[in-house]
């Protein structure tokens, strides 16, 4: 994903703090690691104010965001609530552009004097930091603490003078008229792209505010100041000038863009030209765009870790699944071996009489061959020819009894194999916490994970796990085929049984590909016949949400839900159908 919270995307959350001026700082939380939460109230009216100082999430902005608290709060938190808990924002400024914002607080100290507070914030990547301050520019705590060995530049202790991060020589755009701007442009380097040029030369642009700049330019990306006349500069100064107005809340048009599966791509306090095509939220405020951009980032980033997880669950047990299977699979290969014990035990019945006491081997012809072609069995010296005979005679039974044996537990082991991937396939197709939360259910329930209360969702305190939520499935894939009728796409096993044993009427039809694990789909009929074009979709969905997801010419049977039973016993999701047909299928996009 991309952001844009560059010096101008402060600038305007800057404009938009500023009518927070004479709140009071309610409450102070932290909870997460450097993440903080002021409550500012004015009058009835309560805002939470984010700021937080992550390498890959740096940002202030208002959220609406609920957040989950720890028992006890952290050391930096304490600090704060001690010396602005209770005081009013009086003032907020931002330097130059730069990616820095201050609050100004006015407060008591504790023996109910008049005292003055800043809270700073850097956004600076891998640098941020949250820094409290006296009046004197001293440092009372910030979120990072760091000596001279991690930078050589400053120390962020407490006690010791604030010193600000190194500034870069750039140009402040807003103090720019149009041949200020073209000289400083023009000073080069010639071959640079103009939107590295932008960002190196001017305060507050980042790099995708300066490919907007271009963009709406007109010019193509990795155009060079070579391809550029005076038409071209004062087209690209034009566009400049509209993306700084868009700090103030006369111009704001914040804006999300949306990516694939509708996945945040990037934000901004103004509408980004450079992504065509693709679909988009607006917003009232920056800040709401900025938190709906990380709320979203934030899911996702639960989401992946909580299906990395699973996949470690599933991948740990299939592992120990092929590897059983492996073993399993040799024993019964050596079932070949056993007809050999029998027929050795038989050729030394049938040749007893010429055998005695003490001989190594017999030669005799093998009278299940037709050509009789000689056999040479070991024998052991030390026994009687009837005791080698009894031998061979039990060691017959003991292979033919393993192999019987291994045969019926290799057959449990491939369906129990069967059985991950069904749960491999849900999830892949897992896109909320709610799927993923429900694949860990059907996995603690089938002994795969140890029994524990179900843990609330991550971000939605007060949520509790119920009995009603334990046995609801989440709701399945709904689509529409061309000729009206409703198909419904399991996305795990729960959703498959309950899809299939409880839902569908018995005149539904339903579609699997063919041996493979995947969703049950299901056409809602209503009775009537179903057409050609609805069946083909139906089969290229239940292609698609397969293990053969990727191929061609998949394999799907289709039947009436009356003819489709699940056995007792069975694991979630197997059931067992007849007077199927099949057809074969491209999956579907």
């Amino acid at each position: 994903m991309v952001m844009a919270f560059d010096g101008l995307f402060l600038a305007a959350i800057k404009e938009e703090l500023s009518g927070l001026l004479g709140s009071r700082v309610d409450r102070i939380f932290q909870p997460e690691k450097e993440t903080i939460i002021l409550h500012l109230r004015k009058g009835r009216d309560t805002r939470k104010l984010l700021l937080c100082s992550l390498a890959d999430q740096a940002r202030v902005h208002l959220t609406a965001a609920s957040f989950t608290n720890p028992v006890t709060p952290p050391l930096f938190c304490m600090v704060l609530r001690k010396h602005l808990e209770g005081g009013t924002l009086v003032a907020v400024e931002q330097p130059d552009l730069e990616r820095v914002l201050l609050l100004y607080v006015h407060t008591t100290d504790e023996l109910g004097r008049p005292a003055a507070r800043r809270l700073l914030i850097e956004i600076m990547g891998k640098h941020s930091n949250i820094i409290l301050l006296n009046p004197d520019g001293s440092i009372i705590d910030a979120a990072r603490r760091y000596t001279h060995a991690v930078s050589r530049h400053r120390e962020v202790l407490p006690g010791r003078p604030y010193v600000p991060p190194p500034a870069k020589a750039k140009a402040d755009p807003r103090g720019l008229d149009d041949e200020a701007f073209t000289r400083l442009l023009w000073e080069g380097p010639w071959d640079t792209p103009l939107e590295r040029l932008l960002v190196e030369k001017l305060a507050g642009l980042g790099p995708e505010t300066a490919r907007e700049v271009v963009c709406r330019a007109g010019l193509p990306a990795g155009a060079t100041l070579e391809g550029c006349g005076e038409y071209e500069m004062a087209r690209i100064y034009q566009a400049l000038r509209e993306i700084l107005a868009a700090t103030s809340p006369a111009a704001w048009q914040p804006v999300v863009v949306l990516g694939q599966e509708r996945r945040p791509l990037a934000f901004a306090a103004c509408e980004l030209s450079q992504y065509q095509g693709l679909p988009r939220e607006y917003f009232s405020t920056p800040s709401a765009a900025c938190d709906s951009y990380y709320q979203a980032r934030r899911e996702q980033q639960l989401l992946e870790g909580a299906r990395r997880s699973l996949e470690h669950i599933l991948e740990r047990e299939l592992k120990r699944c092929y590897k059983k299977e492996g073993l399993q699979a040799a024993t019964v290969a050596e079932a070949a071996d056993a007809e050999k014990f029998r027929l050795a035990g038989e050729l030394i019945t049938a040749n007893i009489y010429r055998l005695e006491k003490g001989q190594a081997a017999l030669t005799a012809p093998n009278f299940y061959d037709p050509a009789g072609e000689p056999v040479t069995i070991e024998l052991d010296p030390a026994l009687t020819p009837a005791e080698n005979a009894q031998r061979y005679f039990q060691r017959y039974n003991k292979a033919k009894n393993a192999a019987r044996l291994a045969a019926e537990q290799l057959e449990q082991t491939r369906a129990e194999i069967a059985y991950l991937e069904s749960i491999a396939q849900s999830l892949s197709m897992a896109a909320s916490y709610d799927d993923l939360a429900e694949i860990r259910r059907e996995l603690r329930q089938a002994g795969y994970l140890p029994e524990e209360k179900e843990k609330e969702k991550p971000g939605k305190p007060g949520k509790k796990g119920g009995k009603k939520e334990a046995t609801q499935p989440t709701r399945p894939l709904e689509f529409t085929s061309p000729d009206g009728f409703k198909i419904l796409v399991g996305k795990n096993n729960r959703q498959n049984d309950w899809l299939t044993l409880k839902y569908a009427a018995p005149g539904d039809l339903w579609l699997h590909a063919k041996d493979i694990p995947g969703s049950h789909v299901i056409i809602r009929t209503g009775g009537q016949e179903v057409p050609a074009p609805t069946l083909e979709m139906a089969a290229r969905l239940a292609a698609r949400y397969s293990r053969a997801g990727q191929s061609s010419r998949v394999p799907v049977d289709y039947t009436l839900v009356k003819h489709v039973h699940k056995p007792a016993g069975a694991r979630p999701g197997m059931v067992i159908y007849d007077h199927q047909r099949t057809v074969y299928v491209t999956p579907a996009e």
